[in-house]
């Protein structure tokens, strides 16, 4: 008897020791900056767009101006991520989405005009650095939180849904370059590998003036000579999606 008691006490005692050890162990078997590869499969909101198009139009030694007020409506996402780690925090990470969107709508409050169509669809690509951060690890924590902040360059293609009342003209797909940048955080949901990601990301688009002014001259005949000036735009994309991890 005194024998038993005599081992569960030294048990007792070593055990703290023995587990501390032990979860020491599991911590430094897990990558210090997070796994090699993390493959994101996810879905999205992104909000309604505004831009303003200053337009100058010269024909038969006439020229006037006038302002358009472009909305794009909100719409919603779906794409995936692939992020790579390079060296120790620094990753990279290649993003390809499609957005769907509600009806576009532009007036002048200079001519008084106001057109309404039925919107547009988009494929936005970027290739970003990534920079991981990690918390530190607490004895009394169940799951570690990993975020990632990234930048870099983008490219979208916007594909103006079909509408029976739409010129063709209006209707052919244009591409703009610009800037990606955003957060992304995930959590670990209990299943190996598996991880709960969410996200905001910002895609900064310059769009194609010399495009739109071409199609304008395209749809009146070529009887205008057209240039418009527009500041960039800001495309939010708020999303939410499982990562695959590999180690």
């Amino acid at each position: 008897m005194k024998r038993a008691v005599t081992a569960a006490a030294v048990a007792l005692i070593a055990f703290p020791g023995f587990a501390t050890a032990q979860a020491a162990a599991t911590s430094m078997d897990a990558p210090v900056w997070g796994p090699r590869i993390r493959v994101t499969p996810f879905v999205g909101h992104a909000p309604a767009v505004s831009r303003t198009e200053r337009w100058t139009f010269a024909s038969g030694g006439q020229q006037s101006t006038a302002r358009y007020d472009v909305d794009l409506a909100s719409g919603w996402a779906g794409g995936a991520s692939v992020e790579v780690q390079l060296v120790d925090a620094l990753a990279f990470i290649g993003e390809g989405l499609f957005v769907t969107r509600g009806r576009t709508r532009e007036e002048s409050p200079d001519v008084g005009d106001r057109f309404e169509h039925e919107g547009s669809n988009f494929i936005m690509a970027k290739a970003a650095l990534a920079l991981r951060l990690r918390e530190e690890v607490s004895e009394l924590q169940l799951r570690t939180l990993t975020a990632t902040v990234f930048a870099g360059p983008a490219w979208v293609r916007e594909m103006p849904k079909d509408d029976d009342f739409s010129d063709p003209i209006l209707l052919e797909s244009q591409s703009y370059w610009g800037l990606n940048f955003g957060v992304n955080a995930a959590l670990p949901i209990g299943w190996d590998g598996v991880a709960l990601q969410g996200g905001v990301e910002d895609f900064f688009v310059w769009w194609n003036n010399d495009e739109l002014a071409a199609r304008n001259d395209a749809l009146l005949g070529g009887a205008t000579t057209s240039l418009v000036d527009t500041d960039p735009s800001h495309m939010w994309i708020f999303r939410v999606g499982l990562s695959f991890t590999m180690q």
